[in-house]
C-alpha cells in the first residue's frame, strides 16, 4: 500500500514554516566586514575569529585560502561553542605540559 502524506492542518501549535530561505554571507578578506572579530594566526592562512550564527557565538579557528585577491575560510576548521571553548581553556595547562614531550 502506497503511503500517504499527512495533511497539513491550521490548528498546528507549532507556528508557521519560515519558508525564507537563509541569506548568505558575501565573501570577503576582511573579517570584520563579514561581522566577525578576530586576529591571523599565520599571516593569512589561518585565522582565529570570533562570530555569532543563528543567535549564538562561536570561535573559530579556520584556515584561509586566497581567490581573487580575497582570503576566504576554507573547509578546514572547527567552530566552537562559548561553553567548548571555556572547557579547552580550563585545560591549556596540560596540553601545554603535553607539547614539551616533543
Amino acid at each position: 500500500m502506497p503511503k500517504t502524506k499527512k495533511e497539513s492542518s491550521s490548528d498546528s501549535d507549532s507556528g508557521p514554516d519560515d519558508r525564507t530561505p537563509a541569506k548568505k554571507a558575501k565573501p570577503t578578506s576582511d573579517p570584520k566586514e563579514a561581522g566577525e572579530e578576530g586576529f591571523s594566526l599565520n599571516g593569512n592562512k589561518r585565522r582565529v575569529t570570533v562570530s555569532e550564527f543563528k543567535g549564538r557565538v562561536y570561535v573559530n579557528i579556520r584556515e584561509y585560502y586566497e581567490k581573487d585577491g580575497k582570503m576566504l575560510p576554507g573547509k578546514k576548521g572547527i567552530s566552537l561553542t562559548v561553553p567548548e571553548w571555556k572547557k579547552l581553556q580550563e585545560h591549556t595547562d596540560a596540553i601545554n605540559e603535553l607539547t614539551k614531550k616533543f
